[in-house]
């Protein structure tokens, strides 16, 4: 935004409270617009202002030039604006209102202040000269600067005297309320005055009075004129009257003022020193000294040095020291016992600390100012000024002697490192803190406090590791310099943050598995496996336990710390104390299972077996297994076992104890309680929640400890895969079928080849409607060990081993009908699939001659004729055999050369089921099936001429398909199908020979299939069409179609079709086809009467609309 658009938005705020009728605050938004850009800000405030509207505006302007009200605080866009001044105010009234008295009066005090006396008399006199309306004001302020000036006293005082005498109510109203700061000066002027002038023998009346009453009016109680003054008391030893004379010099009179300056610094000095030697407080005396030095620094010191000796100022020193430490220590135990982390109360303690600190920096020797001011700056810092106190930082870390070491900067780059991340400067904190840490030793508190700020700093920026690095560090080299930095130093709103963080990195640390690496990578991993060495474990242990403490302290209502605490201790080898800490966990949940699970694992471990039966029955019992996994991943892999081990010795006790109906119910949750914390204490698989488990019959001490030994000698991992089955097949009885299958995908993730796992998940899909993937699962565990699988499929009911058994069926036909397409060879994993499925269909069920015929294709997609043949033989004999049995034999013929049987055998099946036949048929080689389609078509016809065309259709089928379809074998088959009067079937087959027999040159015979083709829809009906095709044979070849259709259907029955066809179309005016009708009947019979008329008469009725050619 530009001055200009700023100055603008600021006079429209003005306008606002203007229009609100606020003029101090209107006044201070146009005041705030003119310190942006004056220009501007006058013509916007010019331009809004009228006349009525601008007098309050001009006397508010006013009265802040003269003093008398405060400028008020404003806000702007969420910011305070603090450059508003009383010189600020004079100038912008000038600039509105360029003769205003106020105006002129404040501009001149200006001037005043800054010693420019000369510059003052030179305006006031042209003023004087132009100007009658401030005369009196303008003569007081020249005498002022007179007198100031130290050049002519005396003429100053003569015009002060005589505006007394003109107008002595308005003289020392102006006075007091304009030159209060120089009251004492010119008290102590008048009274030079006056002795002068006694000395010098005036004997003037009104000469001696007019001095003495002006003193008397500007000092009505003497407090500059009195023999008995403050210090004169003090002096006196009269410390009382000295505190009351201070006190009472300090109220502001009726007017309102009060002393000011180094006259009011003084008062409070003095009123001090009779503090301290009445020995009244330090807080009084403090209090007193830094207002005095805050006021007038350079009058406050003299006023010090001048009321009490080097011995006293000595004894003030300590006693502001003793007070500043004293109250440091109390800030510090306010902080540690904070009860809530994010709180930042007892800051109010810093107030005195911060007020002795003040003063000691006034008043100690210059060696001891640097720490004084450091422990200032941490003050305001901790007090939450902390751009204060970087600026403090900035200031005291300018180089001012070159033999200031290094080591004594620490403190100053921390402090200033944390007001810098307080304000956001993330990069300058940083930096600091790195050089702090850089430098290490001689200053531990410093290298601490740095290291608590870098890891602040690297957990923010998303390394957390590295942050929780520094706090184990500085927990180590000083764990009371930590706590106090991460309650009082960090922000508030990042110590939640930083809380959470350094408990789950140390939770991380301990969870840290050694790595030791292959064999032969030593070289390779030689920092890796130092770093997991048990020394290195045994140090990060160390380092969480330091790291838990700090955590307890900073949270005491959290029991994460403490179980880290508990943790830490178990990895050191402290059993006992893990045991302690545990025992005095939070009392608000004396049976959560964190607490439980590390008591029953800690009384594994140390052989108390009864204790540990009965905390693991609570873990069971209190439902709640979130916080399992983390827990146990802490705990070694043989204490872990030996929890793993007794859980599941319980479950399946638990299991074999079980009866019927709701307590068999109960039993089951129960175990599956006692499985879920297995499975959890293997730690191999990710499994689900689990079901809370009610009650339990706590094992004997002597049952378990022989399971554990066993456990301990098995598989790891074979464990957990155990355990989740069971679980799955418990989940399965309560019928939580999605659980269950979550178990057995588990096992699969991790065991892939589990068939135990692939058969109970092909049960629960089959149970959800799920058949193909149910299959699947089956198809893969028999491809694995089918002598387990098997067991399983045989164990279901008959419905669902039906649906099983199915679909295991249709899965090898639809790989086995692949096979032969693709012209791929079955793979060895193929052939172990189709293999096992085949024999297992058997084993389950020998009856089904289904089975037996699936196993003998597969054997025969393989090569394995002669163990195929030994198979068929068992359903071949002794009963009749089926069609498909019988076709498989004469697949095997042919193989063996014997066509004539094989074409015997395989025919019965063209007519019954063509699509086996055709799977058949894809088995054989090209020559075996040209060989097979001639003997078939060979025998077709030997039996079709022998007049048995029943006989002859399998042959003819059987012809078709293996030739794929030739012309000449339809032919034979259309033959077969007339003669049994099939006549609809023929024609299909004769439609198929016209399709494919397109290009072929062969006229006559193209015309005789049309022929044909028209005598088969007059057998079904269809003249239209039969007369269609007789056209087509007539028109393609006259003299072979004349001699077929004169032998069938016959001359007459020929015309007759073609005579009535032709009448239909003309009927319905389709000339061009009528006509077609006509000629082709006239070749078959020329002397057609009947075809002659009907020619006639389509000429005749064509020529009216059309031309026939």
């Amino acid at each position: 935004m530009s001055a200009q658009e700023l100055v603008a938005s600021l006079c429209r705020e003005g306008d606002q409270y203007l229009a609100l009728g606020e003029p101090p605050l209107a006044t201070a938004f146009y005041l705030a617009a003119f310190s942006c850009h004056a220009p501007s800000a006058v013509r916007s405030v010019r331009a809004a202002l009228t006349a009525a509207r601008g007098a309050p505006v001009l006397a508010t302007l006013e009265a802040w030039c003269r003093g008398d009200s405060q400028i008020p605080a404003i806000h702007w866009d969420g910011m305070a604006v603090v450059s508003l001044t009383g010189t600020l105010a004079s100038a912008f009234l000038a600039t509105l209102c360029p003769d205003h008295p106020a105006a002129v009066l404040h501009s001149l005090a200006g001037l005043l202040a800054h010693g420019h006396h000369q510059e003052v008399v030179r305006r006031c006199g042209a003023l004087l000269d132009a100007h009658t309306q401030q005369s009196l004001e303008l003569r007081l302020t020249r005498a002022l600067a007179w007198v100031l000036s130290g050049a002519q006293v005396d003429a100053g005082l003569a015009d002060y005297i005589q505006a007394f005498t003109s107008s002595a109510d308005r003289t020392v109203a102006f006075v007091r309320t304009h030159q209060q700061p120089y009251l004492p000066v010119l008290v102590s002027s008048l009274q030079d005055h006056i002795s002068r002038s006694q000395q010098a023998g005036h004997s003037s009346c009104q000469q001696e009075t007019d001095p003495h009453r002006l003193l008397a009016a500007l000092d009505p109680e003497g407090t500059w004129s009195d023999a008995l003054s403050p210090e004169a008391l003090l002096r006196g030893g009269r410390y009382e009257d000295c505190r009351a004379a201070c006190s009472r010099a300090l109220e502001s009179d009726p007017t309102g003022s009060r002393p000011q300056g180094e006259r009011l610094a003084a008062l409070l000095v003095t009123r001090a020193a009779a503090a301290f030697f009445l020995d009244s407080g330090v807080q009084d005396l403090l209090g007193d000294l830094h207002q005095a030095f805050r006021e007038s620094p350079s009058g406050a010191r003299r006023q010090f040095e001048a009321v009490l000796s080097t011995e006293d100022r000595a004894r003030v020193r300590v006693q502001a020291q003793e007070a500043a430490d004293m109250g440091f220590a109390h800030f510090q135990e306010a902080v540690r016992s904070r009860p809530e982390l994010r709180e930042d109360s007892g800051r109010e303690l810093l107030a005195p600390v911060t007020r002795a600190l003040r003063v000691l920096l006034r008043v100690a020797p210059p060696r001891e100012r640097p720490a004084l001011g450091a422990r200032l700056a941490e003050c305001l810092l901790l007090a939450g000024n902390a751009a204060g106190a970087q600026a403090l930082c900035e200031r005291l870390l300018r180089p001012s002697n070159p033999r200031d070491h290094a080591n004594d900067r620490a403190p100053l780059l921390v402090l200033r490192g944390f007001c810098a991340l307080h304000i956001g400067d993330a990069l300058r904190a940083r930096e600091d803190f790195q050089a702090v840490v850089e430098q290490g030793p001689p200053h531990p508190s410093g290298c601490v406090r740095a290291l608590c700020g870098r890891g602040l700093l690297r957990v923010l920026a998303g390394s957390a590791f590295l942050g929780a690095l520094d706090y184990v560090t500085a927990c180590r080299l000083r764990p009371d310099e930590a706590l106090l930095v991460a309650k009082a130093y960090v922000p508030w709103n990042q110590r939640g943050l930083l809380l959470t963080v350094l408990r789950e990195e140390g939770r991380r640390m301990l969870q840290r598995k050694p790595d030791p690496g292959p064999t032969g990578a030593q070289g390779r991993r030689s920092k890796a496996s130092e770093m997991d060495s048990p020394a290195a474990q045994e140090g990060d242990a160390q380092g969480v336990y330091q790291l838990a403490t700090l955590l307890m302290e900073l949270d005491a209502e959290d029991e994460a710390p403490r179980l880290l605490v508990a943790d830490a201790l178990y990895r050191l080898g402290r059993l006992e104390e893990a045991h302690k800490v545990l025992l005095v966990a939070p009392p608000r949940r004396p049976q959560a299972a964190p607490v439980l699970v590390r008591l029953a694992l800690l009384q594994l471990r140390r052989g108390f077996f009864y204790d540990a039966n009965q905390l693991v029955k609570k873990v069971v019992q209190s439902g709640d297994a979130a916080c399992l996994q983390p827990t146990l991943d802490v705990f070694c892999k043989e204490d872990r076992q030996l929890l793993r081990c007794h859980c599941h010795t319980r479950a399946l006790a638990i299991l074999r104890a079980r009866q019927g109906g709701a307590e068999g119910e109960a039993h089951t949750r129960e175990a599956i309680s006692y499985l879920s914390l297995a499975i959890f204490a293997a730690a191999n698989l990710l499994a689900p929640p689990w079901v809370p488990g009610r009650g339990l019959a706590g094992a004997s001490q002597s049952d378990w400890k022989g399971h554990s030994q066993v456990c301990m000698a098995s598989s790891w991992g074979s464990q957990a895969s155990e355990s989740l089955l069971t679980r799955a097949r418990c989940y399965g009885l309560l019928g939580q079928k999605k659980t269950a299958m979550f178990d057995f995908n588990s096992v699969l993730r991790a065991e892939p080849g589990n068939v135990q796992a692939l058969c109970g998940r092909a049960l629960l899909r089959l149970a959800l409607d799920q058949q193909e993937e149910a299959v699947d699962d089956i198809f893969s565990a028999l491809k694995l060990d089918s002598h387990a699988a098997v067991p399983e499929i045989r164990s279901l009911k008959p419905e669902a081993q039906a649906l099983i058994t199915q679909g295991l069926s249709s899965r090898c036909r639809a790989l086995l009908s692949q096979l032969p397409d693709t012209r791929a060879p079955l793979s060895d994993g193929d052939f172990q699939g189709l293999l096992a499925a085949g024999e297992a269909l058997i084993q389950i069920d020998a009856r089904q001659l289904s089975w037996h015929i699936l196993l003998a294709d597969v054997l025969i997609a393989m090569g394995s004729y002669e163990e195929a043949g030994a198979r068929l033989q068992k359903i071949l004999h002794p009963t009749p055999p089926s069609e498909a049995a019988q076709a498989r034999r004469g697949l095997l013929r042919l193989k063996k050369g014997d066509v004539p049987a094989a074409a015997r055998d395989l025919q019965c099946l063209a007519e019954t089921d063509t699509r086996d036949l055709s799977f058949l048929l894809r088995l054989l080689e090209t020559s075996e099936r040209q060989s097979l389609s001639q003997t078939a078509a060979q025998e077709a016809s030997t039996l079709l001429n022998s007049g048995q065309p029943c006989q002859a259709l399998g042959y003819c089928s059987l012809a078709v398909l293996a030739s794929g379809g030739r012309t000449r074998h339809l032919r034979l088959r259309v033959t077969c199908l007339t003669e049994l009067q099939e006549f609809g079937r023929a024609l299909g087959d004769l439609d198929r020979v016209l399709r494919e027999g397109t290009g072929d040159c062969d006229v006559q015979m193209r015309a005789e299939d049309l022929c044909s083709r028209g005598r088969l829809l007059l057998s079904l009906g269809d003249e239209a069409r039969a007369a269609r095709s007789f056209a087509q044979a007539l028109k393609l070849s006259p003299t072979p179609a004349q001699s077929s259709l004169w032998e069938r259907p016959g001359r007459g029955p020929t015309t007759c079709v073609f005579l009535c066809h032709g009448q239909r179309c003309l009927e319905e005016q389709r000339y061009t086809e009528a006509w077609t009708a006509a000629e082709s009947g006239l070749l078959v019979d020329p002397e057609h009467s009947g075809l002659k008329r009907l020619k006639a008469r389509i000429r005749r009725e064509a020529t009216s609309g059309c031309r026939l050619h």
